[in-house]
C-alpha cells in the first residue's frame, strides 16, 4: 500500500496520517512534458542514481533509501520551473510494492509532496489537537459597552505550550493540503471553548469553503458539537473567508445553503479586499458583512478609503445586511463609522483578542449633536467645534510629521509646522544627552530673529531641579520673563537668547525624557491660552511617537542588515553561502536576460580534500578552506562578481557581463593565487601543495532556459577537470556540453 500522507477526497478533514517518506521505498514521478523528463534524467545520471522509465507517458520510478525521496524532490524543485513543479505528479510507496488502483488517490503534485514532508510539526499539532481559540468581542457601534458576539481566532500550541500565531500554520496547511483537517479542528476547538466560558452573544467562526467536500458529511461533527454544547443555531455565524477566491461558486452556495437550512447565520469576511467582493455580495446574500481592517484604517482622513466605505455601507443598508467594521483602533475611526450607519464594531480600541471572552467593554460617547438652539447649546456647539478643529489640526500636522522615518526630517517638519500654527518667532527642539547636558537640535525661525541652532547648555542642576517636573509630563508657560519670578541668572540667559515669553512641553518616550519642544516669543511677551497649551502638548506627544518610530526603524534596519549579512554569509569562510548564491544567480539571470549580456560561472573544487583532512585534521582543513576562499575573493575585480561556498570544499564564482575568455582568465588567476598560498598537501596525487579543479561555462540567459542550465554545464566542466587529472580548467559549452 501507499504510505504517503493520503490526500483523499473522502473524509479529508478527518485524515491526519503521518508521512513515512523518511523510510525506504519506491518513488514514482510523472511529468507534464518530455522536456521535464529529460531534465530530471540528466540530474539523476549526474549523481549516478538508477531509475526505470515508464513507457505509457513521461515518467520514471526509482528505489530510495531512507530519507532519499525527499532529498531528490528538493533538488528537483531547484531544477524545474514553477509550472513544472506544480504539474509533476508524485507517489511514494513504502517498500518495493507496485502501486495498485486504490493507491492512485494518494498521488500529489511535486510541490505538495515537498511541503507535505516538511509539515511534520503541523501534522503532530493536528494529531494531538494542540490548538486553542482566542475571542475578540464584537460590539454595538452606537453603544460599545453592549457586546453582540465574539469572533473566534485560532492559535496553535507548540510542545512547550507556547502560542503559535496562525499565519505560519495557515500557509503550510494550504500548501501541504492539510487545510480540511485544520479547518475542522479549528471549528471544534471554538465550539468547545466558547461553551466552556458560558458567555452570551453570537459566535463568529471562520471557515474556508475549499476545505469542505460534502457539506452534509464534513460538517456533521460541527453541528453535533454545537448541539452537544447547547448553543442555539441562530447564535452561530459562519464567516466565509472571502480572500480564498472561491472558484467553485456552486459548491460555496451549497455549503452556505446547508448552514442556512440548519438555522445558522452567514457572514462574508474581509469585504473590501480579496476577490470579487461585490459580486460575492450579490451571489451569496449574507446576513453580515465584515469590512476589512485595511479599509477601516485611517478611513476618517483617507479620501479613497472613505469614498469606498461610504458606498459599501450605503449598499448594505439598502439590502438590509448588517455590517461589522473590523480593526478599529482610534475614536476618530469609530465616530466616522457611526455617522455613516455601520452596525457593529471590532478592534483594539474596544478590546484585544483573549483566551477568555471579555464580558465588559468600554463605552465611547458619541459626538454631541449640534442642532439645538439654546444659549447653553451654542456654547456646547462652540466647544465641540473647537475640539473638532483641534483634532483636525493634530491629524493634519501628525500626518506631515509621519511622512518620513528619518529623524532629522521628522524634527525639522515638527518645528516648522508648530511655528506656523502658533505664529511664534522661534520653535526649537532641545535634545538631552545622558549627563543632562543638551543642545538645540533643530529650529524654525521667523525672519529677523536670532538663530540659536546648535546652542549647547550644560546645566548641572537640571537633573535635581527640573528633570522630575518634565518627566511627569508637566508643561511650563512663561508669559513674560521679567515678571515670572525667575532667578537673575536665568533671566540673563533668556535675554541673551532674545526670549520674552516661552512655552515648554516635554517629549517623553516610555517615561524617558528625550527632550523639550519649546516655543519662543522674541519681540514681545505673550499670554498663552489653555487651548494653545493643550494643543502644543498633543503635538509634542505625536512628535514623540514619530521620533520613537524613527529610532526603532533605524535599530530594525541595523538589525536587518546584520541578519541579512549573517543569512547570506558562510560561517566558516565568510564568503557568500549557497542561499546567497542561488538568489544572486537568479537575479543576474533575469537582469542579463533582459539586457542580453553574458553570464559566466566557475565551479571550483579543492583537489583530494578528504585526504588533506585525514592527514592534517578537520581544524586544519577548515583553515585551508578559509585561505582558499580568501584567495578566490582577491581574484575577482568587479563589484557585481560573487564568490560563494557552494558546498563542502566546493566554491562558485558568478561573473555577470563576462564572456568565456574573461571567465577563463579569472579561473586561471584563481589557480595562480591558490598555488601562491603554498599550503602543503603531501597526499595529493597532482602536487605537493593544495590545488583546485575548475569548470567554466558561459551563457546568454533567455526565457527558454533556467539558471540550472548554466550550473549543469559548469558542473560538467568540473567533472571533466577531475577526470582529466585535476589541477586544471575545463570550459563547457552550454548547448552541447562538449569539453574544450
Amino acid at each position: 500500500m501507499s504510505q504517503i500522507c493520503p490526500i483523499s477526497k473522502t473524509c479529508a478533514c478527518r485524515n491526519i496520517a503521518r508521512c513515512r517518506t523518511k523510510e525506504a521505498g519506491k518513488l514514482f514521478l510523472w511529468f507534464p512534458v518530455s522536456h521535464t523528463l529529460i531534465k530530471v534524467t540528466s540530474y539523476l545520471q549526474q549523481f549516478s542514481l538508477k531509475y526505470e522509465l515508464m513507457h505509457e507517458r513521461p515518467g520514471l520510478s526509482l528505489e530510495c533509501r531512507p530519507g532519499q525521496s525527499l532529498e531528490i524532490a528538493r533538488n528537483l524543485a531547484k531544477l524545474l520551473a514553477p509550472r513544472e513543479l506544480k504539474e509533476t505528479q508524485v507517489l511514494f510507496m513504502q517498500g518495493t510494492f507496485q502501486p495498485q488502483l486504490h493507491d492512485f488517490s494518494d498521488i500529489a503534485s511535486l510541490q505538495r509532496f515537498i511541503k507535505l514532508n516538511q509539515s511534520d510539526w503541523l501534522v503532530e499539532m493536528l494529531a494531538t489537537e494542540r490548538f486553542t481559540s482566542y475571542f475578540q468581542p464584537i460590539v454595538s457601534i452606537n453603544d460599545t459597552s453592549q457586546i453582540f458576539g465574539y469572533e473566534s481566532l485560532l492559535r496553535g500550541l507548540d510542545e512547550e505550550g507556547n502560542l503559535v500565531l496562525p499565519t505560519s500554520i495557515l500557509e503550510l496547511a494550504t500548501e501541504a493540503g492539510l487545510l480540511p483537517q485544520l479547518d475542522q479542528v479549528a471549528r471544534l476547538s471554538t465550539i468547545t471553548q466558547f461553551s466552556r466560558h458560558q458567555v452570551n452573544g453570537h459566535i463568529f467562526i471562520n471557515f474556508a469553503p475549499t476545505s469542505l467536500y460534502d457539506p452534509a458529511f464534513c460538517l456533521r461533527s460541527t453541528v453535533e458539537a454545537i448541539d452537544t454544547a447547547r448553543i442555539p443555531h441562530d447564535r452561530v455565524v459562519f464567516e466565509v473567508v472571502e480572500s480564498d477566491n472561491p472558484q467553485d461558486l456552486a459548491h460555496l452556495k451549497a455549503v452556505l445553503q446547508y448552514y442556512r437550512n440548519a438555522g445558522f447565520l452567514i457572514a462574508l469576511d474581509d469585504l473590501g479586499s480579496g476577490y470579487s467582493s461585490l459580486n460575492l455580495l450579490h451571489q451569496l446574500r449574507p446576513d453580515f458583512i465584515k469590512l476589512d481592517m485595511e479599509l477601516i484604517r485611517d478611513v476618517h482622513q483617507d479620501l479613497y478609503k472613505a469614498s469606498i466605505t461610504e458606498k459599501l455601507l450605503e449598499i448594505t443598508q439598502k439590502l438590509n445586511i448588517q455590517t461589522v467594521a473590523e480593526g478599529i483602533e482610534c475614536i476618530e475611526e469609530l465616530n466616522w463609522l457611526r455617522e455613516r450607519g455601520a452596525n457593529f464594531a471590532q478592534g483594539y480600541l474596544i478590546a484585544k483578542p483573549s483566551a477568555a471572552p471579555v464580558t465588559t467593554t468600554p463605552f465611547f460617547e458619541q459626538i454631541a449633536s449640534l442642532t439645538v438652539a439654546s444659549a447653553h447649546s451654542q456654547q456646547v456647539e462652540q466647544r465641540v467645534q473647537h475640539q473638532s478643529e483641534s483634532e483636525r489640526i493634530v491629524a493634519a500636522v501628525t500626518q506631515r510629521i509621519r511622512q518620513s522615518l528619518e529623524l532629522d526630517e521628522i524634527l525639522q517638519i515638527t518645528v516648522a509646522e508648530v511655528r506656523q500654527l502658533f505664529e511664534v518667532d522661534r520653535v526649537v527642539m532641545y535634545q538631552f544627552k545622558p549627563d543632562w547636558s543638551g543642545l538645540v537640535a533643530v529650529e524654525s525661525l521667523a525672519e529677523g530673529c536670532m538663530s540659536i541652532l546648535g546652542f549647547h547648555v550644560m546645566d548641572t542642576c537640571f537633573q535635581s531641579t527640573r528633570a522630575a517636573y518634565y518627566q511627569q509630563g508637566n508643561t511650563r508657560a512663561i508669559e513674560n520673563i521679567e515678571t515670572a519670578g525667575l532667578s537673575p541668572c536665568h533671566v540673563d540667559l533668556l535675554r541673551s537668547l532674545q526670549i520674552r515669553a516661552n512655552l515648554v512641553v516635554p517629549i517623553l518616550q516610555q517615561g524617558r525624557l528625550w527632550g523639550l519642544l519649546i516655543a519662543h516669543q522674541c519681540r514681545h511677551p505673550r499670554q498663552w491660552q489653555q487651548s494653545e497649551i493643550n494643543l502644543f502638548n498633543q503635538l509634542a506627544g505625536q512628535a514623540a511617537i514619530a521620533i520613537q518610530q524613527s529610532e526603532l526603524y533605524h535599530q530594525l534596519q541595523q538589525a536587518n542588515q546584520e541578519l541579512q549579512r549573517l543569512a547570506c554569509s558562510d560561517g566558516l569562510t565568510q564568503v557568500a553561502n549557497r542561499r546567497c548564491f542561488d538568489d544572486t544567480l537568479n537575479t543576474q539571470w533575469q537582469w542579463l536576460g533582459r539586457e542580453q549580456g553574458s553570464l559566466s560561472l566557475i565551479l571550483c573544487d579543492v583537489d583530494y580534500f578528504k585526504l588533506y583532512n585525514d592527514t592534517h585534521g578537520h581544524l586544519a582543513g577548515d583553515d585551508a578552506l578559509r585561505q582558499v576562499a580568501k584567495a578566490i575573493s582577491q581574484t575577482v575585480k568587479h563589484p557585481a562578481d560573487l564568490v560563494a561556498r557552494y558546498g563542502g570544499e566546493e566554491f562558485a564564482v558568478i561573473l555577470p557581463n563576462t564572456d568565456i575568455e574573461g571567465a577563463i582568465a579569472v579561473a586561471k588567476d584563481i589557480q595562480i593565487n591558490v598555488s601562491a598560498l603554498q599550503m602543503p598537501h603531501p597526499r595529493s596525487q597532482v602536487s605537493k601543495f593544495i590545488t583546485l579543479s575548475l569548470g567554466v561555462a558561459t551563457i546568454t540567459p533567455h526565457s527558454q532556459l533556467s539558471p540550472a542550465t548554466l550550473i549543469a554545464a559548469a558542473d560538467q566542466g568540473l567533472y571533466q577537470a577531475k577526470a582529466q587529472g585535476r589541477n586544471c580548467v575545463v570550459q563547457m559549452d552550454c548547448k552541447n556540453a562538449d569539453a574544450k
